[in-house]
């Protein structure tokens, strides 16, 4: 009889830790099927109202979606590594923690898109909208900036490690922590100083800043490319 008691004590105890063991398990990411299946055959899949687009962890790996329609899709954890997505609609969606490096996003709309610790290594964003985008710790080494609009985006801790940036739009985007060394900044223009561009604490070390305007970027504590540590509030014009 007692040791009828152990057992089901025992299967007890086992059956608690399985269900808490389950219970601290985060859900796994899956795409939905038909939903993979609509954008590859029509180009399209948003998200509006109770319907949700749902390709997290979808393996596109270099799909043809040039001008495709994800407006609000769930892309979280998606390998969208080599893909086209030019002139492609991915305002307010979710990539969180994506792969699109050597993805081609060449005037691509990514307003308001969540991109944070999202993979675009060697990406070209060549004229890419990426205003009110969340950045951070993105992984943004040697992606092409080129002409890019980052206007009130978050880029703290991002790696903008040789990145170019030959024309973006950084009004008012938020840079603090950011690596930016050996980034190509020449001859760059941060705006004025009522529209602030935040580069506190960012690492600026062997980045080319040559004829670079930094009036109006906050610079407080930023390693120059030099190697020094600003202690100037405000960044001026550089020869």
């Amino acid at each position: 009889m007692k040791r009828v008691l152990r057992l089901k004590t025992l299967a007890v105890a086992v059956l608690a830790i399985v269900l808490f063991t389950l219970y601290l398990t985060p859900p796994v990411l899956a795409a939905n099927a038909e939903d993979v299946s609509q954008l590859l055959k029509d180009n399209w899949c948003v998200s509006f109202l109770w319907k949700q687009c749902d390709l997290s962890a979808a393996d596109l790996r270099g799909a043809n979606l040039q001008e495709a329609n994800l407006s609000g899709a769930n892309l979280s954890g998606a390998n969208l590594s080599g893909a086209n997505l030019k002139n492609a609609d991915l305002s307010d969606a979710d990539l969180s923690g994506a792969n699109l490096a050597n993805a081609d996003i060449l005037g691509t709309d990514l307003r308001r898109a969540n991109l944070t610790e999202a993979n675009l290594n060697r990406t070209k964003l060549w004229d890419a909208n990426l205003t009110l985008a969340n950045l951070s710790r993105a992984n943004l080494q040697d992606a092409n900036l080129l002409d890019s609009r980052l206007w009130g985006s978050n880029l703290t801790q991002a790696n903008l490690t040789d990145a170019t940036l030959h024309g973006a739009d950084l009004q008012y985007a938020n840079l603090a922590d950011s690596n930016l060394t050996n980034a190509d900044l020449h001859s760059f223009f941060f705006r004025g100083s009522k529209q602030v561009t935040n580069l506190s604490n960012a690492n600026l070390e062997g980045a080319n800043l040559t004829g670079t305007n930094l009036r109006g970027a906050v610079l407080n504590g930023a390693i120059m490319p030099d190697g020094s540590i600003n202690n100037e509030e405000i960044g001026l014009n550089l020869k």
